[in-house]
């Protein structure tokens, strides 16, 4: 099979994805060999990336936002096509996080030309093995109060470009900071109440959140950055820090790279957070995987 396929989240950002793609199948299609497909539903898109392994397909290519991204990689991951096949992104979801690391254009018809055309480059994935078994994830996962925004982010119904600012906001009132105890790199790290602990591949989470800026998703390390107890408003003043990517130096921060991160909650822990999906929490280790994915780089 010489054709790339191009799977379409026809409901990511809100519908937009799927509006989108109408006003530029035809350009995609004049680019290269391609195969349009817009399964309905998690397990039609796993099945469609399966087969496109097993056919031998070069390229697959997402329209859609970080978890149609999300799902695409730990299909591909399971199937064994990581190192073969180049994957695509074509930002159109609700966050659009990963697309900032790589640097993917926001003007969409030069995010096609590059899913579509540009060469294969190296992108590191990471491996959490924890109670929902083991999943992949390409950009953040985090524990704390990530996977509560998650939660709140998913359950919007109409969720546009404000959606994890006003989610964040509401999680903040509730949430309180579960003590955990961190190793990285088989070492003891860290023992305290988290507000949040991110396993970094890439540098934002939240649409746009500067949560590691000086990760980099293809030198084969995580940046792990904690976030201590914090409380009332002080919250609300520092949260434009890590918007701004000016927190690191902050009193409750910590930081450092790994290549293994284990943590375990000492207290019951909101849901896991990894490319803004959710997972079932608990101890847990994170581990990157150098190079596993091919990622279409400039021409």
């Amino acid at each position: 099979m010489n054709e790339a396929l191009v799977l379409v989240n026809a409901t990511a950002g809100g519908g937009r994805a799927g509006r989108a793609w109408q006003g530029v199948a035809r350009y995609a299609e004049g680019l290269a060999a391609i195969r349009v497909v817009a399964p309905e539903g998690r397990a039609a898109s796993e099945a469609a990336v399966r087969e496109a392994v097993r056919a031998g397909c070069p390229r697959v290519v997402v329209v859609g936002g970080d978890g149609t991204v999300h799902l695409v990689v730990n299909a591909l991951l399971a199937a064994g096509g990581g190192e073969h096949v180049t994957l695509g992104v074509v930002p159109m979801g609700t966050g659009c996080d990963l697309a900032r690391a790589l640097r993917i254009p926001g003007d969409l018809h030069a995010a096609l030309r590059r899913a579509i055309l540009g060469p294969p480059t190296p992108l590191d994935a990471g491996q959490c093995r924890g109670p929902s078994g083991t999943f992949y994830f390409v950009n953040v996962a985090s524990a704390g109060i990530g996977g509560l925004v998650d939660e709140k982010v998913n359950a919007m119904p109409q969720r546009g470009r404000t959606a994890f600012l006003r989610a964040t906001l509401a999680a903040l009132r509730h949430y309180r900071p579960v003590p955990l105890r961190v190793e990285v790199d088989g070492a003891s790290w860290s023992e305290c109440p988290v507000l949040l602990i991110a396993v970094a591949n890439g540098t934002t989470f939240g649409r746009g959140m500067r949560i590691a800026p000086r990760a980099r998703p293809d030198d084969g390390a995580f940046d792990v950055v904690l976030v201590g107890e914090v409380r009332g408003t002080e919250l609300l003043l520092r949260l434009p820090q890590v918007y701004l990517g000016k927190h690191l130096g902050a009193r409750p921060v910590r930081q450092c790279r790994a290549r293994i991160v284990r943590i375990e909650p000492l207290a019951p822990l909101p849901a896991f957070d990894a490319d803004g999906e959710t997972y079932a929490s608990g101890p847990a280790t994170f581990e990157v995987l150098a190079s596993a994915l091919r990622i279409a780089g400039d021409e």
